[in-house]
């Protein structure tokens, strides 16, 4: 509750939701996406959502995986990391990475500016931050607003709803968007800081 109540305080712009009446499952929802089954409207089930905008492609991030959204602050490089890995922040003494989706999805690359947010998502027992262009939404639809849903790969997916409303969502799931490379990789950033901190 307070975290919700935290995100309505602090992103604009807002669209009350209520999405579904059950908890979404990772599980489920990759085997549906994965599979391309078609399902009934009790067998839909989907979380709240958090939407963004990055290279003006539409985000949405279960609510569920949210910590909080905070304004763009100062990025301290990493040498010799991805090039969507674009350095870390500092939250009050947690080193939290910083990736970005323009670079992650090949789209024209840019320096974050002071009108970005940092959407802090929590990440296989670890935080990352994702950097957000646009406003941030919570946003809902009904069962019978979903016209089109396929797979772009794991831990994301494109949802096309009817009536032009909210146009494709990318759906994404961090437990599952990033390979097992990339999740090493970001455990290892991690550990250099915290190993050059030590010293």
């Amino acid at each position: 509750m307070r975290l919700r109540e935290g995100l309505l305080n602090e992103i604009t712009n807002w669209v009350r939701i209520d999405l579904s009446r059950q908890p979404l499952q990772g599980r489920f929802w990759r085997g549906y996406f994965d599979n391309q089954q078609t399902m009934t409207k009790k067998e839909i089930i989907i979380k709240e959502v958090l939407v963004f905008k990055s290279n003006g492609v539409q985000f949405a991030i279960p609510l569920k995986f949210i910590e909080k959204v905070i304004a763009a602050q100062e990025i301290t490089p990493v040498d010799n990391t991805s090039y969507y890995i674009k350095g870390v922040i500092d939250i009050q003494g947690e080193i939290i990475p910083v990736l970005s989706l323009r670079a992650r999805f090949k789209l024209a690359d840019k320096d974050i500016s002071i009108d970005d947010k940092l959407v802090i998502i929590n990440f296989n027992n670890a935080k990352i931050a994702l950097i957000a262009e646009e406003s941030c939404d919570i946003l809902t639809f009904q069962n019978e607003e979903i016209k089109e849903i396929k797979t772009i790969f794991n831990g994301l997916s494109s949802v096309k709803l009817v009536n032009g409303k909210a146009g494709i969502i990318y759906i994404y799931d961090p437990d599952t968007f990033l390979s097992k490379d990339e999740s090493i990789e970001i455990t290892s950033v991690l550990a250099k800081i915290s190993q050059s901190r030590a010293v």
